[in-house]
């Protein structure tokens, strides 16, 4: 139990200090828990306090001066049994000196006995008014027993801390011969009163700039440390320490009652608003996969949103998958969805590109290949992958023996390595991809198996010119793509420049989309029009001829894509509904 006492005994406070850091903290607290914390965190001493109980209980500092209880007892009581076994620190005990029956000798033994390193006069009668501090000082049980009791505690080898408030009372202290004060003026308000402290910031250090230096006039080794007062916030003590000079800072409710009603406050609210919070989450998260903006998909057109829909249904079953479409149609972005729908969206999927090459480099990769005279066994992407995902990008061009391996696989579960004849197993679920000419069909590139296999289980995506509602937000996603800034503002695009968008054939779809938004953010103008954009849609298709619409044919493809409905024609055309008015009784299109 003298652990503590017996690693600062020999030269008291100040070679305490000495071999401490150049500016040391104190925490006055009352819990276990909070000399958990406070040793954590880097305090150098902590002191047991009956302010800090009361915190801790849900009362306030004031109550600390209050006859409540047998402070002495109470604080025996929790610094035994949580503070000194939560903590290797050097532990004060905040002793009060108000009862004339206290022998204060025998009283600093049992300390000393109890584990305790130091004393410090805490509660003190420089938190009492001066009438009733007054009626102490008459009966004996004032400021000068308090420092009776630091002097001797020092002498019985404890290091001592001596609360103070003004210059008068730091001279007698030093003068008493203790080593160390705490300048302490007045104690913290409630956080939640709004009030202004009784003692601003500037004027907390001109009075300890004064205590200080009438104590460091007397013995200029005095330790002097600053304690609680109106400061609560770290930026508040720096300010004073400049000014001040003191060597440290002992906090109380600054350091345990501000941070924690503020933590559980907050916390708390967040709690208590989470059951709100959940059903809007909820709601925005369902829109979010269905509309497919989660996973960089854009949704506006009724076909994309069928590919959603289908691509949400089809990944609740363990099924495999086709995805197929033109080439730059977003096949590879829909797969991804596909798996990251479905429950295994936890584990990352396996990549792999089908491309054409010897066999044991395309077919061997993916089914694995026995051990031979010159080379050992090769393990399968399906054994590897068997509890997750492999996404088969552009199985077409796997060969036509690796696509009927691929259908025994679907069929059975099991496939045959290259140039082996035993059989292996794998539960990976298999998502693909096969790239078809815009008016072909799936049986000129894949085998018939794999057709029929594939039917019913397949996502067919549109061709851009398809789905030319969702052009005003796919030209906004790859603005942001390019500029690398989720809220870069939309390119000003006008409308005869979404005419001639509209018009072009798109044979490179999504792909040839980004590229042409790639050069028009390069090229940093406010508004694109039409002869700026021309000449990027011709170099990207030079051999595919444009079929411009005219403004009349645009905006009764508009009214039909929106069922006659004119203000979502008129948002879809990027027009206002005033204009849009005006164009149809102009170009005479309803009459």
């Amino acid at each position: 139990m003298h652990t503590r006492v017996d690693q600062v005994k020999g030269g008291g406070i100040r070679r305490f200090f000495r071999n401490s850091r150049s500016f040391v903290l104190g925490a006055g607290i009352g819990s276990g828990m909070a000399a958990r914390a406070a040793e954590r965190a880097g305090a150098d001493f902590v002191l047991a306090l009956n302010a800090g109980r009361f915190r801790a209980m849900g009362g306030s500092s004031p109550a600390s001066i209050l006859p409540i209880r047998n402070s002495n007892e109470f604080v025996a009581g929790f610094g035994r049994t949580e503070i000194l076994p939560s903590t290797k620190l050097p532990v004060f005990f905040g002793a009060c000196t108000f009862d004339p029956k206290l022998d204060i000798d025998r009283f600093l033994e049992r300390i000393i006995s109890w584990g305790f390193s130091g004393v410090t006069n805490f509660p003190s009668v420089i938190h009492i008014d001066d009438y009733r501090r007054s009626l102490l000082e008459k009966s004996g049980l004032g400021y000068e027993r308090e420092i009776e009791l630091l002097v001797k505690a020092a002498q019985h080898g404890l290091m001592a801390i001596g609360y103070t408030r003004t210059q008068p009372e730091a001279r007698r202290m030093v003068e008493a011969g203790v080593e160390a004060i705490c300048i302490n003026f007045n104690l913290n308000r409630p956080i939640e009163s709004g009030c202004d402290p009784t003692i601003s910031l500037s004027e907390l250090a001109a009075r300890t700039s004064a205590v200080a230096r009438v104590a460091q006039s007397i013995d200029r080794n005095t330790i002097c440390l600053m304690g609680g007062g109106p400061i609560t916030k770290p930026d508040e003590l720096l300010d004073i320490c400049r000014e001040t000079g003191v060597q440290g800072f002992i906090g109380g409710s600054s350091l345990d009652r501000v941070p924690l009603e503020m933590s559980v406050l907050e916390v708390t609210s967040g709690f208590k608003t989470i059951h709100l919070l959940r059903e809007k989450v909820d709601l925005l998260e369902r829109q979010l996969q269905l509309s497919g903006f989660r996973h960089g998909v854009i949704a506006q057109s009724s076909i994309m949103k069928r590919v959603l829909e289908t691509a949400r249904r089809l990944a609740g079953h363990p099924s495999p998958v086709l995805v197929w479409g033109e080439a730059g149609s977003g096949k590879r972005r829909i797969a991804s969805l596909v798996h990251a729908f479905s429950d295994k969206k936890l584990i990352k999927p396996a990549l792999f590109q089908c491309r054409p090459g010897p066999a044991i480099d395309t077919v061997g990769v993916l089914f694995g290949a026995g051990q031979t005279e010159t080379r050992r066994r090769q393990v399968s992407l399906l054994e590897t992958a068997t509890d997750s995902t492999i996404l088969l990008m552009h199985v077409d061009q796997l060969s036509r023996d690796g696509q009927e391996r691929l259908a025994d696989y679907l069929e059975t579960g099991s496939f045959t390595p290259l140039n082996s004849v035993a059989l292996a197993r794998s539960s990976a679920r298999i998502i693909a991809t096969a790239t078809v000419a815009r008016g072909g069909a799936l049986n000129a590139v894949l085998c018939p198996r794999l057709v029929a296999l594939f039917a019913g289980l397949d996502i067919g995506l549109p061709p851009l010119p398809d789905r030319l509602e969702d052009l005003p937000q796919l030209v906004q996603h790859f603005t942001v793509e390019a500029k690398g800034d989720s809220n870069a503002q939309t390119l000003g695009i006008e409308n005869s420049a979404f005419l001639a968008l509209a018009g072009h054939n798109w044979p490179g779809n999504l792909r040839e989309l980004r590229q042409i938004v790639n050069q028009l953010v390069t090229l940093q103008q406010t508004h694109i029009t039409a002869d700026v954009l021309r000449p990027l849609l011709t170099a990207s298709s030079p051999l595919k001829p444009t079929s411009a619409f005219s403004e009349r044919e645009w905006i009764i493809e508009g009214l039909k894509r929106n069922k006659l409905h004119r203000g979502k024609t008129a948002r879809y055309l990027g027009l206002s509904r005033k204009t849009l008015y005006n164009k149809i009784k102009g170009l005479r299109i309803l009459e």
